[in-house]
Order: structure tokens, then sequence, then C-alpha cells
């Protein structure tokens, strides 16, 4: 059984389980917005609108004319359960501005460094001279601009989920280095398997935005 299939069967098992939540609390949990007469969630995530129908879990983008054709099925489908995730498991807490790198996230410890290494690996090979085209593809995610780093940004993927990525561009002394920080609120947001695959998800996303800023 190849990857794409593995991953249809736990997107399809996770849409089978959304029946069992009420919809009013998920929307007041998960801040999306819930259509009651047409069943269907509005929700932001990479600063896109999705909508969610509900009990079927079926995710499709509210605006055709975002659609990227560089993202792979395999990508779609983990952004699927990512958003599904999110919604079972939002709880709306409040954002504690303590913003520390995925390690040190409540029940993370070192299982899943490997991700975090990842995602901070391929932002210093993209951007590592880039800091400018760093920034502005962060802007195109509706980031703002963070002191963290050279150049900072802090991006919210999720209602919920804020995430700050920094960037220490390359010199004649130093080579580039970058950072991956989420508030420590997360952990009552999105579980920490989600959690630690944002950041090389989050990567590749910022690295596409910025590969589509290049061509323009």
């Amino acid at each position: 059984m190849n990857k794409e299939n593995n991953y249809e069967i736990c997107y399809e098992n996770m849409c089978k389980e959304f029946v069992k939540y009420n919809p009013e609390e998920v929307a007041k949990k998960s801040r999306a917005y819930y259509d009651s007469e047409k069943k269907q969630f509005t929700l932001t995530c990479f600063n896109k609108e999705y909508l969610i129908s509900y009990p079927e879990g079926n995710i499709v983008l509210k605006h055709d004319k975002e659609k990227d054709a560089s993202i792979d099925v395999n990508t779609m489908l983990m952004l699927k359960m990512l958003m599904l995730s999110y919604l079972y498991r939002a709880t709306n807490s409040r954002l504690t501005n303590k913003w520390v790198p995925l390690r040190e996230l409540e029940g993370v410890g070192h299982a899943y460094q490997g991700f975090a290494k990842r995602g901070i690996d391929k932002l210093i090979e993209f951007f590592g001279h880039k800091g400018e085209l760093f920034l502005e593809a962060g802007f195109k995610l509706g980031g703002k601009k963070v002191d963290v780093g050279d150049v900072g940004i802090k991006i919210n993927i999720l209602p919920n989920v804020p995430m700050v990525f920094g960037l220490w561009t390359a010199d004649d002394e130093f080579p580039a280095d970058a950072t991956i920080l989420y508030d420590c609120s997360a952990v009552r947001e999105l579980h920490v398997e989600d959690l630690a695959g944002l950041c090389s998800e989050a990567a590749d996303e910022i690295i596409r935005v910025a590969k589509s800023i290049e061509i323009d």
C-alpha cells in the first residue's frame, strides 16, 4: 500500500469521526465560522479560506483562484487531516506569549526533533541569502514582522496556532541559521505530532510562496 493510499485511509477515518462532534461547539473553540444552514465551516489555514462540510468532513478551497498546482496530492491530504485534527482538538485557550522551540513544548521532549530540524534546514537552505524574500513570503501568508533573528515573521497558521519563523542570513563570518517557535498554548490546540509535522509543512509553504514571488 503506497503512502497516498495510507493518507487517504487516515483522512477517510477522520471524516467518519466528524459526526460525533457538535458543530457549534467546534466553531466556538476553533474560531472557525459555522453556517448552520449550509452545514459547513469556513476555516482559515495558511491565509487561505477552506470550506469544510459537516458531518462529511469534505474540504475544498473557498476561492478556486487560490489553488496551487505545485501542491501534490499527499501534501493536500496532510493539510486536510491537519484541519480536521485542529477542529477536533482546539480549545481556544489564551496565548501565553511565551515562545519556545518544539522540544520545549509540554509533552514533546526529543521524540520529534527530526521534524523541527527538517523545517529549519529547509529555511536555511532556501533563504540563507534571501532575507527580503523570506519577509515578503511571510507577508503573503498574512504574517507580521517580529524581532527574531535578522528577519522574523509571525504567521497564524490556524486561528489558534501562530508560529514564529526567525532567519539569520549568512555573512562573511557566520553561516545562515533559522529557528521555528510556538506559543506554549499550542499543545492545547493541536496534537504534538501535528505540531511537529507543521515545522516541515510550514517551511514548505513559505518556500512555495517565495518561489511564486520569484517567478512573478
